[in-house]
């Protein structure tokens, strides 16, 4: 394999990425694919009039690398021969790179809009997928939606109640998240990765703040990497309480819905005693944290979770274990393990179609270096496996949590930064809680930033939703899509 090989968060040379011909370039990732690899990205690193560098990233859990490797592709030579017939989990990544740089896969299955909702390839006309005959009806849903939510649009294929198939186009928030960074100050910076998906500010913030402190050489304590830890557990367990009273809410639980959201308010007050902000704004910067919470903060802290891991355990066992709950979460929304691996799900519901896929063990990073939380799996597939494996996350974090609270480091929690390394790369990955994601940069020969890639898990769950409705009722498709609860924001950027 010709390849850069590097670890999570290990800054590198740009000029150490192998640039190689494009059948050179086609045959290696096809190699990494089938050595089992999961590409973590594929994009246009550097773009002039004659040219376009482009760098795919692949992961292997197995070894924890991250290998990289690129080619270049010229107006006349913007043709290569896809990987999706290796791989499908590369098909959405090759849609992107043709939207973004009209660089064609020869032999792509099926190439459609990521961002651009009607256009392909800068300007061919896009079709929706039809089905004809007898008794098929198409609906149309979004991307105005009757509920306070992003815009995203649904399109089922259905023969009477069941879904055949479900398209699912975005793309309609173009706020240029990436381009904005790359003339940003620091300071602002920070707050632009807190924005990426507003209900994921500690798990980009965490991801932004590692690719500085790798690229600028930054060391921070070991109390700073546990606060860090302590606050990407606590939004794992508000988000995952959010979304277990998302589906009680939309299997008619009410009961359970009320006492998850009360809750989910207990979790996000707890990370505003540490940082003032309930959803962690400000509190992970480059080098450290802006506060150090006090002894009075944690034992509130300590004092609120208590009540969430007591309250949390009765509601699930009155939940999961009733009837009417079960006879709607059974069976419904299956992506069986074999669908979920081809297209490289991440994140619980990877974990709840059975994948062995978690970047705190396999990629680990901060704390989780030292700390390891244990890798659970499901092996139903379905909106009871999703839901599930939100309240067995809740139960580890929590154990988690109140063990790291019990011997905190001392230290200071601010740590000087260094310049950043000058035509130098980091790809830096957490785990959030939809899953892994992605941050990858690079610095031009002032130490600036020349290209700043974002990969939030949803860009590879959304395909997920569309396989968990077919040949279900059209009616389970706001459960389906509550047990995923993918973000709109993370995808658009």
């Amino acid at each position: 394999m010709t390849s850069l090989s590097v670890q999570n968060q290990q800054p590198f040379p740009i000029d150490d990425i192998p640039i190689l011909s494009v059948k050179e370039f086609e045959n290696s990732v096809r190699e990494e694919l089938l050595a089992q690899a999961r590409m973590i990205g594929l994009f246009g690193l550097e773009t002039t009039e004659s040219a376009t560098t482009v760098v795919a990233v692949l992961g292997h859990s197995s070894t924890s690398a991250i290998h990289l490797l690129g080619t270049t592709f010229t107006p006349a030579n913007n043709r290569y021969r896809s990987f999706a017939d290796v791989d499908p989990q590369t098909h959405y990544f090759e849609c992107e790179l043709a939207e973004n740089h009209q660089i064609i896969p020869e032999g792509h299955p099926w190439l459609r809009p990521v961002r651009k909702q009607t256009i392909i390839l800068a300007n061919q006309p896009y079709s929706m997928y039809k089905m004809e005959g007898e008794e098929i009806h198409e609906v149309a849903v979004g991307p105005i939606h009757a509920g306070v939510i992003e815009p995203g649009h649904f399109r089922f294929q259905c023969h009477g109640e069941l879904v055949y198939h479900l398209e699912i186009i975005l793309g309609y928030q173009h706020r240029g998240i990436e381009k904005l960074l790359l003339n940003a100050s620091p300071s602002q910076q920070s707050i632009i990765c807190e924005s990426i998906t507003g209900d994921t500010v500690i798990g980009h913030s965490m991801a932004y703040a590692l690719a500085v402190e790798a690229l600028s050489n930054t060391s921070v304590s070991l109390r700073t990497q546990v606060f860090r830890s302590l606050a990407e557990e606590l939004e794992r367990i508000a988000m995952h309480l959010a979304g277990l009273g998302g589906i009680a809410n939309d299997v008619g639980y009410a009961i359970g819905s009320a006492s998850y959201g009360r809750l989910r308010t207990l979790a996000i007050n707890s990370t505003a005693l540490l940082c003032g902000s309930r959803f962690g704004r400000g509190f992970i910067v480059p080098g450290g944290l802006q506060f150090d919470p006090t002894d009075e903060a944690i034992e509130a802290l300590k004092v609120n979770l208590h009540v969430v891991q007591h309250d949390v355990l009765v509601i699930n066992e009155v939940m999961f274990g009733s009837t009417s709950v079960l006879g709607r979460l059974d069976h419904t929304g299956t992506v069986e393990k074999e669908w979920a691996q081809s297209i490289g799900m991440v994140g619980p519901a990877a974990r709840a179609s059975g994948l062995d896929v978690d970047t705190r063990s396999q990629f680990p990073y901060g704390a989780y270096k030292y700390i390891h939380l244990p890798l659970i799996t499901l092996s139903s597939c379905d909106v009871f496996a999703r839901a599930r494996m939100r309240s067995l996350e809740i139960d580890e974090s929590l154990r988690f949590i109140f063990d790291q609270l019990e011997n905190l480091p001392s230290g200071s929690v601010q740590s000087e930064m260094n310049a950043i390394r000058a035509n130098s790369g980091v790809v830096s990955l957490i785990e959030g809680w939809r899953g892994e994601i992605a941050h990858c940069a690079f610095t031009d020969s002032k130490g600036i930033w020349k290209r700043y890639r974002i990969k939030d898990p949803s860009f590879h769950n959304w395909y997920g939703l569309s396989l968990a409705l077919r040949s279900e009722a059209i009616s389970d498709f706001p459960l389906c899509n509550k047990s995923f609860d993918l973000s709109y924001s993370g995808h658009d950027l």
